[in-house]
């Protein structure tokens, strides 16, 4: 059954710059689908004399049952980049079925059909009116009752994107939220102070924003330290996103999980962040639009878990150190770093530094001695990877602390 959603292109472009599976994109067939068929020169050049015809049903669920809707106006929508109006409308019979008409077919928009039950719009999943074709059905609409006091909303999901330091040391912060009505009627807030939901921002967190998504901007707000959101929410997911930005003087996310959440996903656009304690895993690294991000994960987060991912002091980076590496890798090969190793192989290693450029670079400085040493011994080679660990090692050390 098609649920109550509203879609928007910013949402759209989040959902598959996170990266997320398919089965989250559903809501958002509308945007994504015109996004990517239709060329923007085409926009507007489909039309087709020969009109659409649209068929579909409504039906009222309690529980396990449902009855058709009779009576109700069932509106069809026309939806194209360049925005939509609704074209036809017709009131469904005693089983709850409606047929609606455009009069020109456009194949570069989409068709959704909308019912308003008990103060709430609710929408079908979207139909393209392809070339050949001049009827579409629609998904079984299913509407529900309200109830200002249950069932409870839960966070299915939550996907957090951390972005790399702006020139004035923020970071900025893109999330999606994935609300879940496992009830049987559609929760509603009786006023604004009364939310359907809300949930913690991480410390610090200033400049919220709201993105286009499920639920008008209107209905998301800030509430003290947490984010709030007074939308209906019908039984199934509602997708919220929004944006905020951490300040330089924020060395870390620090979020204390306030609610169960049954997958947490959080992607850093730094390679030496790190996580503190056990609330998320770190997993492999993903590529996003040429982008590199760590990300780190966990299933069933519990309440009361707390997610601390620290940000290095400074921009640091390896490649902003090339002229100290060249150098240092320069003067390793110029000195014989390998026979030093051999020459030290029984002795206790030399004391770590504590500068993590210095260490960096000493790093940078090994690999390149060492590749220039194919036949190295099986105790050189041991030697160098021993080195190498304790530096690597003492380099996390240092950009961990706060």
């Amino acid at each position: 059954m098609a649920r109550a959603t509203q879609v928007g292109t910013g949402l759209a472009a989040a959902i598959l710059a996170l990266g997320l599976r398919p089965a989250l994109l559903a809501p958002f067939q509308l945007v994504s689908h015109l996004h990517s068929s239709v060329p923007a020169s085409q926009v507007g050049t489909g039309l087709v004399a020969q009109g659409f015809r649209v068929s579909g049903r409504v039906v009222s669920v309690a529980g396990a049952d449902s009855t058709p809707l009779a009576g109700t106006w069932a509106v069809l929508h026309q939806v194209s980049l360049r925005g939509g109006s609704p074209v036809d409308s017709a009131r469904t019979d005693r089983g709850g079925r409606y047929q609606v008409r455009a009069a020109v077919r456009d194949t570069t928009t989409v068709y959704i059909v909308s019912v308003t039950y008990a103060g709430i719009a609710y929408f079908t999943a979207p139909l393209h009116a392809r070339r050949g074709t001049s009827q579409g059905t629609a998904e079984t609409l299913a509407v529900y009752d309200t109830s200002s006091t249950s069932p409870v909303v839960e966070m299915a999901q939550r996907h957090v994107i951390v972005r790399r330091p702006g020139a004035d040391g923020a970071r900025q912060v893109l999330e999606l939220l994935v609300l879940r009505n496992t009830g049987a009627g559609t929760r509603i807030a009786s006023d604004t102070a009364r939310p359907v939901w809300q949930g913690a921002l991480p410390r610090g967190a200033i400049e919220l924003e709201v993105g286009e998504s499920d639920v008008s901007a209107e209905a998301v707000y800030r509430r003290g330290d947490s984010i709030a959101v007074v939308a209906p929410v019908p039984p199934g997911e509602k997708q919220v996103v929004v944006s905020y930005v951490l300040p330089r003087a924020r060395r870390a996310l620090d979020l204390t999980v306030d609610q169960p959440i049954a997958r947490l996903n959080l992607l850093v656009e730094d390679s030496a962040a790190q996580l503190v304690g056990d609330a998320l895993e770190r997993v492999e690294s993903e590529m996003i639009e040429g982008t590199s991000f760590v990300r780190f994960a966990g299933n069933d987060v519990v309440a009361g878990a707390h997610v601390l991912v620290q940000f290095p002091r400074g921009r640091f980076s390896l490649g902003n150190l090339w002229w100290v590496v060249v150098a240092l890798a320069g003067a390793a090969l110029a000195a014989g770093l390998v026979l030093a190793w051999r020459r030290t192989l029984p002795a206790a290693a030399s004391p770590l530094p504590g500068n993590p450029n210095v260490i960096a670079a000493e790093i940078a400085a090994l690999d390149a001695a060492f590749e220039q040493r194919p036949e190295a011994t099986p105790e050189e080679r041991a030697a160098f990877q021993r080195r190498r660990a304790a530096l690597k090692a003492r380099l996390e050390e240092l950009l961990s602390r706060p």
